[in-house]
């Protein structure tokens, strides 16, 4: 099963093939035709895809999982042995995950499992793995309050005190703590990218400004964007934290990543996206699923008839 690590104005194109595809563009549209079973269409793509620009290791999972389930087994190892090698951990899910089932039998498949251990040191070897490893606490300190809003809201409603208290006193003094330090790494070190600390403490950075004060988001989005044209972070991030600070500046939003609770209707509506007759194509762009998907998956209301 496809894995997606989820948890903005100057388009940086990463690279470009010849049809002026962008790296995003192409994995949009390699996952959509694994999802609709045309594997050997989408094996094409990602190829092509990775001939333009070195893949994160989410995507080189991802097309592991074509490959395997189009019975291209040694590619399909081939593509897991980069995973690991760009960062890929989720060991036990790989073991476990039904679309690689097919290579189970297999000898190659046996000493490529012998061969993981290796693959993870030599990985780590090339990372500021101080870094890497406080970088993720941070992002667990910026996000176990939050997903534990959920259950808070069903056990005592929005509107309760507990909410509230929980919601924008708690989770903002924590936020408060983690945005200090790090502040004071990307001072000192720049926004560090996948290469010097991997994906996860890579969004770290990203998830932290993200609910960091506007005038703070500001100052280091060119920064990000930076980080994006290099290929050091994904272009999604840029995306999100483009898109807050427009509607915090109550400016109509580029991708459509942002939501605001309505009271009235009891749900979260998308915010006014500009020119959103055209956001499935910007979204693609920063390899973001389509703004019917993203609504969908999130319970989110899209309303484009009042956004002119």
């Amino acid at each position: 099963m496809y894995k997606t690590i989820y948890l903005l104005f100057i388009f940086f194109f990463i690279s470009k093939n010849v049809s002026g595809q962008n790296y995003n563009e192409l994995v949009s549209q390699a996952i959509e035709l694994h999802t609709n079973k045309k594997y050997e269409a989408s094996i094409k793509i990602w190829d092509n895809a990775f001939s333009i620009h070195n893949g994160y290791s989410t995507d080189y999972y991802n097309a592991a999982c074509t490959n395997s389930l189009a019975g291209n087994a040694d590619k399909a190892i081939s593509y897991l042995k980069k995973a690991i090698k760009t960062g890929w951990t989720d060991i036990n899910w790989m073991k476990q995950d039904n679309d690689l089932s097919p290579l189970h039998d297999l000898k190659t498949w046996k000493t490529f499992i012998a061969q993981i251990p290796k693959i993870q040191e030599n990985y780590l070897s090339s990372l500021n793995i101080a870094m890497k490893k406080e970088l993720e606490n941070l992002r667990v300190k910026d996000q176990t309050l939050r997903r534990l809003l959920p259950d808070l809201e069903k056990h005592f409603g929005r509107d309760s005190y507990n909410y509230k208290w929980f919601n924008y006193e708690l989770i903002p003094e924590n936020d408060s703590l983690v945005l200090v330090r790090v502040i004071d790494v990307i001072e000192k070190n720049g926004w560090m990218g996948i290469s010097e600390v991997g994906e996860l403490a890579n969004q770290s950075l990203w998830l932290v400004i993200q609910h960091a004060p506007l005038k703070i988001q500001e100052k280091y989005l060119s920064l990000l964007e930076e980080s994006v044209e290099k290929g050091e972070s994904k272009a999604r991030y840029m995306a999100f934290l483009t898109d807050r600070i427009l509607m915090r500046k109550n400016q109509k939003q580029i991708y459509g990543t942002q939501a605001r609770w309505n009271a009235d209707k009891k749900k979260n509506i998308i915010y006014p996206i500009k020119n959103y007759e055209t956001v499935n194509d910007r979204r693609k762009k920063v390899g973001l699923e389509t703004i019917e998907q993203y609504a969908n998956n999130n319970s989110y209301l899209y309303e484009p008839k009042n956004y002119n």
